[in-house]
């Protein structure tokens, strides 16, 4: 099955809302009656966490709020878009955690709209 693509063309994501890598999810840890803990990875677990915030025009907040609701099934969805992940733009398999709640929206002016972002991006 294909994935649905980002749905806008050029972005670019501001330095000050874009938040460090966590290049995997936490491991399992239990705690041993010696006082030890025990870690140990997941199965999948080459899932990282990425938030970011982008400025787009109206009109691709228009299109953006159209296709998390109807393409990705209110954000439930996983997508294929550009991450920047430190060295340039890798396309990736994303999903938005908490799904189409986890964007937010912040009007900058009459023009432009700050979508701040969290998420999933695999193998990173």
């Amino acid at each position: 099955m294909t994935l649905p693509v980002w749905p806008i063309a050029t972005y670019t994501p501001i330095q000050d809302g874009f938040a460090p890598i966590q290049r995997m999810r936490e491991p399992l840890s239990t705690d041993m009656e010696g006082g030890n803990t025990r870690q140990r990875s997941r199965p999948g677990d080459n899932v990282g966490t990425l938030t970011q915030t982008l400025w787009i025009s109206n009109a691709e907040h228009d299109t953006l709020v159209a296709w998390i609701k109807d393409t990705l099934g209110n954000g439930t969805g996983r997508f294929t878009m550009n991450v920047w992940l430190g060295t340039g733009y890798v396309s990736k398999t994303c999903q938005f955690v908490k799904g189409g709640a986890g964007v937010r929206y912040a009007w900058l002016s009459t023009t432009e709209v700050a979508v701040t972002m969290t998420l999933r991006v695999y193998n990173v």
